[in-house]
């Protein structure tokens, strides 16, 4: 049975003529993120839907298609059996996709002080170029210890599908100098490690700054922050380039494990071509900013 979900759906999405990035776009439309990567590899059989909004996205598919319902989600069969490397997954399933690469990426990178640093606040401040791309990301933290000892912090960056990771470059701005670092070799996603310049007390607060750029990057329709641990506050502001304004800009939401995406209202561009959201007493989960173009 799931060798047949992924044909059929294979076959529905060829069927309709839409492109993967077009039936992600219309799934966003109805509050559903999937990554365009997910598609890929549900209809060619390397994953399939499981999780509550994976069924969601099968449900809103065959709708978007004129499908009967369930003629895509009855072809999926029971659940896989749960082991070792879907328990390590999960740390990132329901966060950022594809959650298999970003766990294959992260897990050989976690050392003791992931788990002895609060985010005190945390800033990301996202350019949209002209060609209606992620250009750079600049992010800013401010961290307090709480156990003796943490001297770094793990950044984790997932570009669009299709992005390749070594056209990801990550700089080291103020504070930290740039230790280990990986790239998934089949998807967008790089972690690397920020070494502070000594171990950090208990209660001690410490910030710094990181810098993102792509160099071939994909046309983008968000930008999602995924949460692991709670946070106190979070900004997220983006600024789109002089001639390219988008349709719609909307702030979404999804609270860990596994909940529904909550989409926000409408979000306001300024005079200076920017929109921001701000955030307190966040929740590991996502939180993003959605638009679309014309």
């Amino acid at each position: 049975m799931p060798d047949q979900f992924h044909s059929a759906l294979r076959a529905a999405i060829e069927d309709s003529g839409l492109t993967l990035d077009r039936l992600r776009h219309r799934l966003a439309q109805r509050g559903i993120q999937v990554s365009v990567t997910s598609l890929s590899y549900w209809q060619q059989g390397r994953s399939r839907p499981e999780r509550a909004d994976s069924l969601r996205a099968v449900h809103a598919i065959e709708n978007i298609f004129g499908m009967p319902r369930h003629s895509l989600s009855a072809l999926l069969g029971p659940p896989r059996p749960r082991g070792r490397w879907t328990r390590r997954d999960r740390d990132y399933d329901g966060i950022l996709a594809p959650s298999d690469a970003l766990a294959e990426a992260v897990t050989p990178m976690l050392g003791p002080s992931d788990s002895k640093l609060r985010v005190f606040s945390q800033e990301d401040t996202v350019h949209v170029s002209a060609e209606r791309t992620i250009q750079s990301v600049h992010t800013r933290f401010v961290v307090e210890a709480t156990a003796q000892g943490p001297d770094r912090h793990l950044a984790v960056y997932c570009a669009e599908p299709g992005t390749d990771s070594a056209d990801i470059s990550l700089q080291a701005v103020a504070n930290c100098r740039i230790g280990r670092l990986r790239r998934h070799p089949d998807a967008a996603v790089i972690a690397a490690e920020l070494l502070f310049d000594r171990r950090l007390r208990f209660g001690e607060t410490h910030f710094f700054d990181y810098s993102i750029t792509v160099a071939a990057p994909v046309v983008s329709f968000d930008y999602r922050r995924g949460f692991r641990y709670p946070a106190d506050v979070y900004v997220l502001r983006v600024q789109f380039a002089d001639d390219v304004l988008p349709t719609r800009v909307r702030g979404f939401t999804q609270v860990k494990p596994h909940a529904g995406v909550t989409v926000d209202d409408e979000l306001i561009v300024t005079s200076g071509r920017w929109v921001h959201r701000a955030e307190r007493a966040v929740k590991p989960g996502v939180i993003g900013i959605s638009w679309e173009w014309d």
